[in-house]
Formats: C-alpha cells, sequence, structure tokens
C-alpha cells in the first residue's frame, strides 16, 4: 500500500480524515482491482492454436470440445483450460547419441556415459554390440495422451489458461518401451546378424512391438519409423578388425555374383547353339527324308510307266537324260557318218557357244514312232 495511503489510513485512526475520503479511498482501489481481474479474464479468455496443434478444452476437468488451429474463445480462467497437443508435428527420440546441429553437415554432441549406456547391450552369442537408434512418433489420440499416461512433472501453465508440454510422462514412456524392445530383439541375435544383414528387420520388429507396448498402455501415440542409425562393435580395434572381416564378405560376394552373372551368360548361350544344332539336323533329316521319299515316289512313278509302255518310257528317259547332258556340255559338235574330210578344216579345241537344242518329247524324231504317254 503507498505511504500515502497508510498516512490516510493512520490521520483516520487519529481522526484527521474523514469517513468520507476514506470510502472514497476504499472505492477507488475496490475498482480498481475489478478492472484488473476483468482484464485478466479477458486476457484469459482468447488463446490460439499453432498450425501444427489441437486444442483440448476441459471445463472444470470434463472435456467440452477439440478445436481446430486459429484463433479462439473460452470461458475465463479456471473454469476453462485448453491443451495443445501437437498432433501433426513429427516428433523424434534419439538413442545412443544426440544432435546438436541438424542439417547439410549434421553435428553430433560427444558420447557421455550415459548416451553409452543406452547404446551397448549384449548380443544373443555373449557378445558386446554398440546400437544407436532413432523413433519417430506423433500424437494420434489427444485425449489418451493427455490422461492416460500420467506424469509426476509439473506442467507450465500460462495466464491464458493454456498448457505446454501438457504430458512430460508419454516421451519418457516412448523411451523406457523403445529401449526395452530393442534390448530384447538385440538380445536375441547374434553380433553378426545385428551388424550386417539384420538391421532392417531388427528395425521392423521394434517397430511392431514399440506400437503394441504403447497401444497396451493406450497412450495415443503412433510410430512412423525406428531406424537403426549405426550397429557397430563398441571399441574401435574391434571396429578396425570387423569392418576388415566386412569387407572381405562383401569381396566374397562380389566373386560370387560375378560367377553367377558369367554362368548365366554363358549356360543360355550353350543352350541356345544346342538347340540351333538340333533344329538343323531336324530340319536336314525332313528335308532328306521329303527328298528320298520324292525319289522313291517319282521312280515308282516311272517304273508303272515302263510297265505299261516300255519302249516309249525307255526313249523318253534316254532323251531326257541327253537334254540334261547336252544342255551342261558346253559346245558341241555332230558330225553325220556320211560326210568325209571335216576334220582337217574344224577346230575342234575352239569353244563355241552351246547351240539350242530343243526337243520337243510330244513329237517323235525319224526311226521313232509314237509319243509319250
Amino acid at each position: 500500500m503507498p505511504a500515502d495511503d497508510f498516512e490516510v489510513f493512520g490521520r483516520a485512526r487519529r481522526g484527521n480524515v474523514s469517513w468520507e475520503q476514506l470510502r472514497g479511498w476504499v472505492s477507488v482501489i475496490l475498482i480498481g482491482s475489478v478492472l484488473l481481474l476483468i482484464l485478466l479474464a479477458c486476457f484469459s479468455m482468447v488463446y490460439r492454436v499453432e498450425a501444427s496443434d489441437e486444442g483440448v478444452v476441459l471445463r472444470f476437468g470434463e472435456k467440452v470440445a477439440t478445436v481446430p488451429p486459429g484463433l479462439h474463445f473460452k470461458m475465463p480462467w479456471p473454469v476453462d483450460t485448453v491443451y495443445k497437443v501437437p498432433v501433426q508435428r513429427i516428433q523424434s527420440l534419439e538413442f545412443g547419441f544426440e544432435t546438436t546441429s541438424p542439417g547439410r553437415k549434421t553435428r553430433y554432441a560427444p558420447q557421455t556415459t550415459d548416451s553409452l549406456a543406452v547404446a551397448e547391450m549384449l548380443t544373443g552369442d555373449l557378445n558386446l554390440g554398440h546400437v544407436e537408434w532413432v523413433v519417430q512418433y506423433r500424437v494420434k489420440d489427444p485425449m489418451n495422451f493427455l490422461f492416460k499416461v500420467g506424469s509426476t512433472e509439473k506442467v507450465e501453465r500460462l495466464p491464458s489458461g493454456t498448457d505446454h508440454d501438457v504430458n512430460a510422462a508419454v516421451p519418457d514412456t516412448i523411451s523406457d518401451v523403445s529401449e526395452s524392445v530393442v534390448r530384447k530383439l538385440v538380445g536375441d541375435s547374434s553380433i553378426d546378424y545385428v551388424l550386417t544383414i539384420g538391421r532392417e528387420q531388427l528395425a521392423k520388429e521394434a517397430e511392431t512391438l514399440i506400437q503394441e507396448e504403447l497401444d497396451g498402455f493406450e497412450a495415443g501415440i503412433e510410430i512412423i519409423t525406428v531406424k537403426l542409425q549405426t550397429t557397430s562393435p563398441p571399441t574401435t580395434n574391434v571396429q578396425d578388425a570387423f569392418q576388415e572381416v566386412n569387407r572381405a564378405r562383401q569381396k566374397k560376394e562380389q566373386v560370387v555374383n560375378e560367377a553367377i552373372g558369367e554362368r548365366n551368360s554363358k549356360i543360355p548361350a550353350a543352350r541356345g547353339a544346342k538347340d540351333k544344332a538340333i533344329a538343323e539336323a531336324e530340319g536336314y533329316e525332313n528335308r532328306a527324308v521329303l527328298e528320298t521319299n520324292g525319289q522313291v515316289n517319282a521312280f515308282l512313278a516311272q517304273l508303272t510307266e515302263y510297265q505299261i509302255a516300255p519302249d516309249v518310257t525307255r526313249k523318253r528317259l534316254f532323251l531326257e537324260a541327253m537334254e540334261e547332258v547336252l544342255t551342261n556340255a558346253g559346245g558341241k559338235t555332230i558330225i553325220d557318218e556320211s560326210v568325209k574330210g571335216v576334220l582337217p578344216v574344224l577346230n575342234l579345241n575352239q569353244d563355241l557357244p552351246p547351240p539350242a537344242l530343243n526337243l520337243d518329247r510330244a513329237t517323235p524324231l525319224p526311226g521313232f514312232q509314237g509319243g509319250r504317254r
């Protein structure tokens, strides 16, 4: 209270101030208090929900509405309380490491005793592995997120009646469940499986198991993905030896793959050559059989003609044979036996164009009676 007020009340006690003046000072104080309370009430009636959030309005602890992003009004505090839940925001939890500066060149905090305690775990074959992973999640049920999993931490409440970090127990629950699930999966696997081919399978199994555990708690959380960042032996010396073994395995797989590729390229070519040779042989066989059958049928037809008219068939065959021979003989000179003294004047070595020989098989030659049948 100001010194003037104390003086007024002192003077009033001494009887130097009238009761009218005292009542005036009291009225001013009461009016100011009422105005202040009205201003505070008006201020607490207006609130804003971010684009990635969803507002849950409680009236005396009972849910009355769920509001989308934007500017809204409510009853003054403490009648209505608004909880802002990040339903659209993808949140991440890191295990075994800590990111200090994300970006194109991500920077990580130095390893600490706590991070090593989380990352180092025993495998199924009694080896020690260093496993770092990330869990990404989002809120799918605001009411379950707010009230199904309890928290002992004090919630920061603003004068407007809205709360931030409304339930810090949920991230703690996700952390505990994730660490338990990953340790179980790694403890059931061998060190080689964890460090090499089993990373993706372990991540998928961890995502499923974590989601099942959180659904059992009714935490209102949806696991987006679980990714194993690093799986390696715990010490530098062991890491170098393991990397050498891993490189040897990769080299082995490369050689095997190259051999398989060479085999896959050679075997089809050999099979193609084999099929081609078989097809050509079968084609030759069919051609030879057909030609032989044709020759046999032609011979049988000639035999039938010969049996009907032996002389005519004999002469026809002779003429056909002579036609074929004389056609391929080149230059030909035919001399009548009655002509004498021709040899001295003929150049028998001169190549002459073959004369046109037209033997009409339908016209009988001199001395040949009858035609082709």
